[in-house]
């Protein structure tokens, strides 16, 4: 593990940087910022056994009904113009991004699970820097600490932002199915 960078990197020097390193790091506007580990810095920390179950229990809902498309979970980046971040499930479908190693670049569905430490990030800077990808149709946020999902997605006339749903079904018209809210937070261990 090398310092943290102090000075403006680009993407593709923050990328060489981040392959180096034992703990995560994001990149937002040329500037390294540490995602676990460090909690004195910018609040990040690791997540609960709520946040992890949550999006463990979403992958195995969605890999199988979003094929072709592919899945992937929070070990790889998400390239925005002006962001690298480790999201916690996203799915691709572009072909462009297959032979990308390490970040991807044209998601189709994004979605973050809240937490303490992650929300007010999840639900302001990195909402606006998804939303800037040109292939993203639809961006989730689920929270760990209660139920409460909510769904933003790409309409004809801009960026919609859905009324949050704490029970019933969670149309992701990107891939084509319906969670359920109850079956996913029963699953997860979060009461209602």
């Amino acid at each position: 593990m090398t310092a943290q960078p102090k000075e403006p990197l680009t993407q593709a020097e923050f990328l060489a940087w981040e392959l180096l390193q034992d703990a995560k790091h994001e990149y937002v506007d040329g500037y390294v910022e540490p995602l676990f580990g460090d909690r004195s810095v910018r609040g990040f920390a690791g997540g609960s056994g709520h946040h992890a179950r949550l999006a463990l229990e979403l992958g195995i809902l969605i890999a199988p009904r979003a094929r072709p498309c592919r899945t992937y979970g929070s070990d790889m980046l998400v390239e925005t113009r002006r962001s690298s971040r480790y999201a916690d499930l996203f799915v691709t479908g572009d072909e462009r991004d297959r032979d990308d190693a390490f970040a991807m670049h044209h998601p189709k569905l994004v979605i973050e699970v809240l937490s303490e430490s992650t929300a007010t990030v999840d639900l302001g800077p990195k909402m606006r820097e998804y939303r800037s990808i040109a292939e993203l149709e639809e961006y989730v946020t689920i929270d760990s600490r209660k139920r409460w999902i909510q769904m933003s997605r790409r309409t004809a006339a801009g960026w919609e932002l859905g009324a949050p749903a704490t029970f019933g079904e969670i149309e992701l018209r990107s891939i084509g199915m319906a969670i359920d809210v109850d079956a996913l937070y029963a699953s997860s261990g979060i009461a209602p």
